[in-house]
C-alpha cells in the first residue's frame, strides 16, 4: 500500500470511527431503557474484553500482560470508574450533556500529568484549563441542588476516570512497554471485576432482553468499544496522531446533536455557555497539538470515554 492510499484509508477509517463513537452515546441511552446501568455496563464491558482477547489470540502475540500493577491501576480508572460512571450518568441524564462532561478528560489529564508525569502546564494550556473549569461550572450548575445534578456529577467523574486511565497508561508504558491491544484488553478485564462483584451482591433488576437489546449491547460492546479501539490503532498507523486526535472532539458534537434530535434534549442558556467554553478550551489544545505535529496528550488508551 502506497503512502497516499494508506493515508486515504486512514481518513476513511477515522470518519467511520467518529460516527461510531458519536452514535454510541445514543445507543447506550436507548439500551438503558431495558437494563439497569450497573448490569448494562458489566454486560458490554465483558463482551468488549472477550472480543479483544479473541483478536489477541488470532494475532498469536503475547497473551499475558507485562505488569499486573499497571493493569490494576489503569483498569480501576479507565474501566471501573470511567465506564461505571458513564452508564450511571446516562441513566439519569441526557446523552449529549453527558458526552460533553465526559470529554472534559483532556483538561483533567493536563492537571494530573503535571505531578505524575512531570509534564508542566504551560502558556495557553492554562487558558484552556480555565475555560474548561468555567464551562464545567456552568454546565453542572452546582448551585442547583434539585433536578439532574447527580447525573452531571457522574459525568464529571467519568471524565476524571478516563483521564486517570490515560495518565496511568502513559506512566506504566514508560516502565513496562507493551502491546497496546494486550494492555487495553487486560485492563478492561481487571477493571470490570469489581463492577461484576458489585452486581452479584446488589439488588439489581433483571435486563429485559429482546432482539433490539441484544443488537444494542453488541454494538456498544463489540463494535464501539472493542473493534473501535482496534480501528483506532489502525488509524494511528496511517495518520499523524495530532490529526487523528481531532476525532475525539467531534464525538460529543455528534452525540449532542443526535440527542437533541432523537430525545428532544434541551440545554439551558448556562449550559450552552458552558459547552462553548469547554469547546474553546479544546480548540486551544487542538491547535497546540497540531503545531507540535503530535498528540498533546500522547495517550495510547483513547477509548470512547464511556
Amino acid at each position: 500500500m502506497t503512502e497516499t492510499s494508506a493515508a486515504r484509508a486512514g481518513y476513511i477509517a477515522l470518519a467511520i470511527l467518529t460516527v461510531v463513537w458519536g452514535t454510541n452515546w445514543i445507543i447506550m441511552k436507548l439500551a438503558l431503557r431495558a437494563a439497569d446501568p450497573m448490569a448494562f455496563n458489566v454486560q458490554r464491558t465483558w463482551l468488549a474484553a472477550l472480543v479483544l482477547v479473541g483478536v489477541l489470540l488470532a494475532r498469536r502475540g503475547r497473551l499475558l500482560p507485562a505488569s499486573w500493577m499497571a493493569i490494576a491501576v489503569t483498569g480501576f480508572f479507565q474501566t471501573t470508574v470511567n465506564f461505571g460512571a458513564t452508564t450511571m450518568a446516562l441513566s439519569g441524564g441526557g446523552a449529549g450533556r453527558t458526552s460533553v462532561l465526559v470529554f472534559t478528560m483532556p483538561f483533567w489529564t493536563l492537571l494530573m500529568a503535571w505531578p505524575i508525569l512531570g509534564e508542566r502546564v504551560r502558556g495557553s494550556e492554562w487558558a484552556a484549563v480555565l475555560l474548561a473549569f468555567t464551562g464545567l461550572v456552568l454546565v453542572v450548575e452546582p448551585w442547583r441542588w434539585e433536578g439532574d445534578l447527580a447525573p452531571k456529577l457522574w459525568g464529571v467523574l467519568s471524565g476524571f476516570g478516563w483521564a486517570g486511565g490515560t495518565v496511568a497508561t502513559k506512566y506504566y508504558q514508560r516502565r513496562f512497554p507493551s502491546d497496546p491491544l494486550n494492555f487495553v484488553a487486560w485492563q478492561m478485564i481487571v477493571g470490570v471485576l469489581p463492577l461484576t462483584a458489585l452486581l452479584l451482591v446488589a439488588d439489581v433488576p433483571p435486563t429485559h432482553w429482546s432482539a433490539g437489546q441484544l443488537v444494542m449491547t453488541f454494538y456498544v460492546g463489540a463494535v464501539s468499544t472493542a473493534l473501535g479501539f482496534v480501528m483506532w490503532l489502525a488509524v494511528l498507523e496511517r495518520l499523524p496522531a495530532g490529526t487523528a486526535s481531532l476525532n475525539t472532539f467531534a464525538v460529543p458534537v455528534i452525540a449532542l446533536l443526535a440527542s437533541m434530535a432523537i430525545f428532544g434534549e434541551r440545554l439551558s442558556p448556562n449550559e450552552w455557555l458552558g459547552i462553548g467554553a469547554i469547546g474553546a478550551g479544546l480548540v486551544i489544545l487542538t491547535i497546540r497539538a497540531l503545531r507540535a505535529r503530535t498528540d498533546a496528550l500522547q495517550a495510547p488508551l483513547p477509548l470512547e470515554g464511556g
